[in-house]
């Protein structure tokens, strides 16, 4: 049996865990990403987790997995201009290597996730797959031909910054126009409420949501379920374009199977992913594949870092 380190970075928590080669993963502790403004201080705090794990189960590791949220410099192992990070630049690897001695294998957060999907989920049966994270802000992993697609700097997938509103009606944290991110994130989703609440007055008279000032995506998904005229409004247009982003991965990728994750999607699968297919269907020119949520839930990100910190693909070495 062998044994490895697992970092599932995230842009709410940080999650350490610590796995085995047949896909267990036997101890998971989590903390909030924003605790930690100085980037040092947050590798030092990983660091200090990951080897008190270490301690407490006294195994040899073949080294340590990690998923970021991009933009990455793969190739320095260094996090770059994040937009949903507390910090813009992360040397994360050397740091990493510094602090605990080990061999570390560094991606995307959600290229890890389909790693995880691949090795440990349904991926494994398929050799076309893309996953899709709709969490705070939106990623992908694709394999294409049983190859992990990556790209010059790693960011190959980068599919919340596809654009699907050609208006351009709000901007992303990116910084850009018009990206899928900006309005169907768990991010994205209260701006484009007050957006909408501020340009569609009249098609939202009784809307309990409309002058609220702390609107986030639990509380729209809530009213929604209630038949609220503004959240009624925002999700629709949330699943349209959501079908124009899933139809560009059909068109782009061909996979055989899509899954999604990340809490916005899997704590609302029936609003979000029911019919879905069909709706892509309107958008794609390709054949539409299955688009399910993940089996692996909230622990993809983390399976998949316990894959690369066991150097099971090839695309992303231990170094």
């Amino acid at each position: 049996m062998k044994y490895a380190l697992a970092v599932d970075i995230g842009a709410t928590n940080t999650r350490v865990g610590i796995g085995n080669s047949d896909g267990e993963l036997l101890q998971i502790e989590s903390f909030k990403t924003w605790d930690f403004q100085d980037p040092l201080k947050y590798v030092e705090h990983i660091a200090r987790v990951a080897n008190g794990i270490l301690k407490s189960f006294n195994v040899e590791v073949v080294g340590m997995g990690v998923g970021s949220p991009g933009p990455l410099d793969i190739k320095k192992g260094e996090i770059i201009n994040a937009p949903n990070m507390p910090f813009k630049k992360l040397e994360l690897v050397k740091l990493l290597k510094e602090f605990t001695g080990l061999r570390v294998a560094f991606a995307n957060d959600a290229v890890t996730a389909v790693v995880g999907e691949r090795y440990w989920g349904e991926g494994s049966k398929h050799e076309n797959i893309v996953y899709v994270t709709i969490s705070t802000g939106i990623g992908g992993g694709v394999y294409v031909d049983g190859s992990l697609l990556l790209g010059k700097d790693g960011n190959a997938h980068e599919i919340g910054h596809l654009v699907v509103d050609s208006r351009e009606r709000l901007t992303c944290g990116c910084g850009k126009k018009g990206h899928w991110e900006a309005y169907s994130s768990g991010s994205g989703i209260p701006r484009f409420a007050r957006f909408l609440a501020e340009v569609e007055r009249e098609k939202i008279e009784g809307s309990v949501l409309k002058d609220r000032k702390d609107l986030d995506a639990p509380l729209i998904f809530e009213a929604y379920r209630k038949g609220d005229p503004l959240a009624l409004l925002v999700i629709s247009e949330v699943r349209r374009l959501n079908a124009y982003g899933f139809a560009a991965i059909v068109n782009y990728y061909d996979p055989e199977i899509i899954t999604v994750g990340g809490s916005v999607a899997l704590n609302n699968v029936d609003i979000l992913l029911n019919n879905i297919r069909g709706e892509v269907e309107k958008y794609a020119i390709n054949r539409v594949p299955d688009i399910k949520p993940t089996k692996l839930g909230q622990n993809i990100g983390i399976a998949g870092a316990l894959a690369l910190g066991l150097g099971l693909e090839p695309k992303i070495p231990l170094r």
